[in-house]
């Protein structure tokens, strides 16, 4: 079974003895002044259950070397942090231009999986910062994981805020739309009750009475009969109860905490 370790670094033998055919979870190794720190990458939002992993080895004295390559030093490793800062920023601008449900949810479901690993990443390099007291470049890039996490932290509870705001706001609209057609309903109910009987004998006699305009002008009457049922007809629909104008949405706000290089 081939170790996730490249073969060319000179690392302690339990090092290898002791990682799997799969880099597993992150976490430090430390043994003879030799420090194996194995982080993941940045979860893809199309495969989050999918955890890419780095692996990087800091000798006894003192240089960073990244499985990925690049230059020996700790600037790979503060590279690595600094694509959570990149990301923790972009889902931010995403956050400050979420209005609906839909994307407030989908905020949600890229910030979880980004939030665990950089909490596990932070968690990480703190232990590897006790194992490497004396790596003052460590520090840094300790405190610019935590930074992400942080950030990522603030981003999803503002995600979760605005989507159960944008919830409780179509409850509402709903909840007046329906007393609106509880009211409309109860105007027109009454205006029915009070022409049922003249309805229901019309019905019911089925005759042609003498009322006394048989000898109008024809057809001016009719015009003139049917202007006012019109007439009426609009005062009705005048006098029922409108819906209130819905209010400009505002999403809560949040405490805005960008992320930055080298912060304390």
């Amino acid at each position: 079974m081939s170790s996730p370790i490249p073969h060319q670094w000179q690392v302690p033998e339990v090092f290898r003895e002791r990682m799997g055919h799969q880099a597993g979870r992150q976490r430090v190794m430390s043994h003879a002044g030799h420090v194996l720190l194995i982080l993941h990458e940045l979860p893809d939002p199309e495969t989050p259950e999918r955890r890419a992993a780095k692996m990087f080895w800091r000798n006894p004295e003192g240089t960073w070397q990244c499985s990925a390559g690049g230059p020996p030093g700790i600037s790979t490793l503060m590279a690595h942090v600094e694509t959570f800062i990149e990301a923790a920023n972009k889902l931010e601008t995403r956050g400050d231009h979420a209005r609906t449900a839909d994307e407030w949810f989908a905020l949600i479901q890229a910030a979880g999986p980004m939030l665990r690993t950089a909490r596990n990443m932070h968690r990480a390099l703190q232990e590897a910062r006790e194992a490497a007291k004396t790596d003052r470049g460590l520090i840094t890039t300790r405190d610019l994981a935590g930074d992400a996490e942080r950030a990522f932290e603030l981003i999803h509870a503002h995600a979760q805020e605005g989507l159960r705001y944008t919830s409780a706001r179509q409850a509402e609209e709903q909840a007046r739309g329906a007393q609106h057609m509880l009211e409309a309903a109860h105007r027109l109910n009454m205006i029915a009750a009070v022409f049922l009987p003249v309805t229901a004998v019309a019905t019911l006699l089925g005759m042609n009475l003498r009322h006394g305009l048989e000898s109008w002008p024809a057809p001016q009457t009719f015009w003139i009969t049917l202007a006012l049922c019109f007439a009426f007809g609009l005062w009705i629909k005048a006098s029922m109860p409108r819906p209130q104008p819905a209010e400009e949405p505002k999403p809560p706000g949040k405490g805005k905490a960008k992320a930055g290089k080298g912060k304390r």
